[in-house]
């Protein structure tokens, strides 16, 4: 029987192959109600879904719409601008904004940390302000 390549890895914190890929004993364990998949470790005795430790966790908008605000949150556009394309409450797109910076924030931690140091060059970049002669004190 074939079986699709699980390519989460445990959630749990505590458990010893959190974040690991080599080693993980992972089983798919149906849905949840939102639709989401759902994964037992073995290693723990622990149960997560798909979209755990991920702005889509815990999510009320449907997937669509949250991908929407992660390409208008790269976009730039305001928060305002985004509320009026999208029919979404400010304070919810504000919440969404500062998850995906968290995520983001995650990632590079993690994908940084296995970068090995070596030789870089830093260039540095001067700006001036100037101020006029009359507001000078």
């Amino acid at each position: 029987m074939f079986h699709d390549q699980i390519t989460i890895t445990c959630q749990n914190h505590n458990c010893p192959y959190f974040r690991t890929e080599s080693g993980k004993k992972l089983h798919r364990n149906g849905r949840n109600s939102a639709g989401n998949q759902r994964y037992h470790c073995l290693h723990c005795n622990t149960y997560f879904v798909e979209t755990r430790n991920t702005p889509l966790y815990g999510s009320r908008l449907a997937r669509s719409q949250v991908e929407l605000l992660a390409r208008s949150c790269v976009e730039k556009n305001s928060i305002r601008g985004v509320s009026r394309l999208t029919n979404i409450d400010r304070g919810t797109i504000s919440r969404y904004f500062h998850l995906f910076g968290e995520h983001a924030a995650l990632l590079n931690e993690i994908y940084t940390a296995t970068i090995p140091s070596g030789e870089c060059e830093m260039d540095e970049i001067w700006s001036f302000i100037y101020k006029k002669q009359k507001h000078k004190t």
